[in-house]
């Protein structure tokens, strides 16, 4: 949830190809088996160009600008950055029972045949009409360790789409900071609450954010919750790959099976030549692995055209859908 706009010129190239070397031993694509989407959409089979009619299929339904919650209270005061990143752990817990903060969902499509097949699940904070993002008010979030009660929450709202929708058999992807998944506790709280709203735990797509420094003890414990999430199914997936060097370390030792390609990165590779090399070879060493691959930041044809040609599975991005609340999820067509 938390996107430092720096880390994104911590682009090491040398690194990267030293990287991909060392574990797939080659810079050619390698198809792996089965991927993640596909066990929870169906055959993949049907024409590319029937992507372009499905993205503006969801443009005319979302014509609308994006709605908050009808009935959802605000806070007594106009809050500023400032003034989300200082708040005490009492208010962020009376906002998130209280309803002023509360989830949007992001459609991911198949870069192959259109079909949703992910909900991002995303924080949004009513402020007297103002809609503030989750990078305003996620370090206190994450710092005042309320992270879990809004997984809880949101994975009632996840039960909900569910009950509303049961055509729908796509995945819920949660973010969450490593320090909160490495809490002792993280793991009985999550399978506590997905089994009280009657959500399967393997229909959950846990996003792991920026690569935070946790100490060998951290990282032990880490390591241990995400192993016993992922063999209960759950979806492990690193967000912002190719933000640094920390995540290539990341992807030799946390059970991922799935990429979030850095947006940065795929705007970048429009106009720079270098940058383009780079996404590419993230996209390789992603299938060497055999990881499902998501072009998040897709926010214009040029930026589609290029994840579908590098090879993406998912793409997720303001060209296909912004995000919407519950309320509105109806018109995506699930």
């Amino acid at each position: 949830m938390n996107r430092g706009q720096g880390r994104a010129d911590r682009y090491g190239f040398r690194e990267l190809e030293l990287h991909f070397a060392l574990i797939s031993g080659q810079a050619g694509a390698c198809p792996g088996p089965d991927r993640p989407d596909a066990s929870v959409t169906g055959p993949e089979e049907g024409p590319r160009d029937a992507l372009a009619e499905r993205i503006a299929q969801l443009g005319q339904r979302l014509g609308a600008p994006e709605l908050a919650p009808p009935g959802a209270e605000v806070v007594e005061r106009n809050l500023q950055t400032d003034d989300l990143l200082a708040l005490s752990r009492a208010e962020l817990v009376g906002a998130i029972e209280l309803g002023h903060i509360y989830p949007v969902f992001q459609p991911q499509i198949s870069a192959r045949h259109g079909g949703i097949v992910g909900l991002e699940v995303l924080a949004r904070w009513s402020d007297k009409g103002c809609e503030h993002a989750p990078d305003k008010f996620v370090e206190s979030m994450a710092g005042h360790g309320v992270e879990t009660l809004l997984m809880d929450h949101f994975l009632c709202a996840c039960a909900r789409v569910q009950a509303r929708f049961p055509r729908y058999h796509g995945r819920f992807s949660l973010n969450v900071n490593p320090r909160t998944a490495a809490a002792v506790d993280f793991i009985p709280v999550l399978l506590r609450a997905s089994m009280s709203h009657g959500l399967d735990i393997a229909r959950v797509v846990l996003e792991l954010t920026e690569q935070t420094r946790l100490g060998c003890e951290g990282e032990a414990r880490l390591l241990e919750n995400l192993n016993a999430l992922s063999n209960r199914g759950m979806v492990i997936s690193q967000d912002d790959f190719g933000a640094g060097y920390a995540s290539l370390q990341a992807l030799g030792l946390l059970p991922f099976k799935q990429v979030k390609i850095d947006k940065t990165m795929l705007h970048r590779a429009r106009h720079a030549e270098r940058a383009r090399r780079l996404l590419s070879l993230s996209m390789e060493l992603a299938r060497s692995l055999e990881l499902q691959t998501v072009a998040e930041g897709v926010e214009s044809d040029d930026d589609m055209a290029l994840a579908r040609s590098l090879g993406a599975d998912l793409l997720q991005g303001f060209a296909i859908s912004a995000p919407v609340p519950l309320e509105r999820l109806g018109e995506l067509a699930l």
